[in-house]
C-alpha cells in the first residue's frame, strides 16, 4: 500500500493521488470539504460569562455521556474552562449563523457577547435561547493537543430544543442540511 513517504509502485502511480506534507495548511485545506457541527460553549466563572463558536465538537461515549471540544490555547474560553466548574454547549440551527460569528468575534466582553440573543442567566454557564438543544457539561478530562486543548465533558442534563435543521460548516461559510441522499 503507497503511503506519503513511499511513492507507489510504478504500474500503480497513474491510480493513486497527489500527496502533499501535512502542513497545518493542508489539513485545513483538506477537511475545508467535510461538513462540521457548529457549536457555541458558554461558560460562567468570578470573571464573568464567556462564550465562544466551536467547530470542533463530538460525541465521545454514551456510557458515561461524554463530548468533546477543542479550544485553542490563549483564547478567552480556554481561559474560562480552565476555571469553570461546568459549561453548556449550544446545538445551533441553521437560522442561527448570527450567533455562530458573533460568538466567533474574538476579544468580546462577555457581557456583549451575550447582550444581541435571548438567554438565561443565574445557577451554572448562561444559557442561550432558541437552540436545538443545550448539553449541560460537568468537567470529565482535558488534554494538551498541540496549539489546542482538548476538553472532555460529561452531560449532565440535557435541554431539548426547536425541531429544526442543524447549522454547519462547510467550506469556510455555515450552511443548512441539504436533501437527502
Amino acid at each position: 500500500m503507497a503511503t506519503a513517504t513511499t511513492p507507489p509502485p510504478a504500474d500503480r502511480a497513474s491510480e493513486c493521488p497527489e500527496t502533499v506534507p501535512a502542513t497545518g495548511e493542508a489539513l485545513r485545506h483538506a477537511l475545508r470539504d467535510l461538513p462540521s457541527p457548529v457549536v457555541v460553549v458558554t461558560t460562567e466563572t468570578d470573571d464573568g460569562p464567556r462564550g465562544a463558536t466551536i467547530g470542533s465538537f463530538t460525541s465521545v461515549s454514551l456510557d458515561p455521556p461524554l463530548v468533546s471540544i477543542n479550544v485553542t490555547h490563549g483564547t478567552q474560553l480556554h481561559v474560562a474552562l480552565a476555571a469553570a466548574e461546568d459549561w453548556a454547549v449550544h446545538l445551533l440551527a441553521a437560522d442561527q449563523a448570527d450567533v455562530a460569528a458573533h460568538f466567533a468575534v474574538p476579544d468580546l466582553d462577555g457581557e456583549d457577547q451575550l447582550a444581541p440573543f435571548g438567554h438565561l442567566r443565574g445557577a451554572g454557564p448562561p444559557l442561550l435561547r432558541g437552540s436545538l438543544g443545550v448539553l449541560l457539561c460537568q468537567p470529565h478530562a482535558r488534554f494538551e493537543a498541540g496549539d489546542h486543548t482538548v476538553y472532555v465533558g460529561e452531560v449532565t442534563h440535557v435541554i431539548e430544543g426547536a425541531g429544526r435543521e442543524p447549522l454547519l460548516y462547510y467550506q469556510q461559510t455555515y450552511r443548512g442540511v441539504g436533501g437527502e441522499v
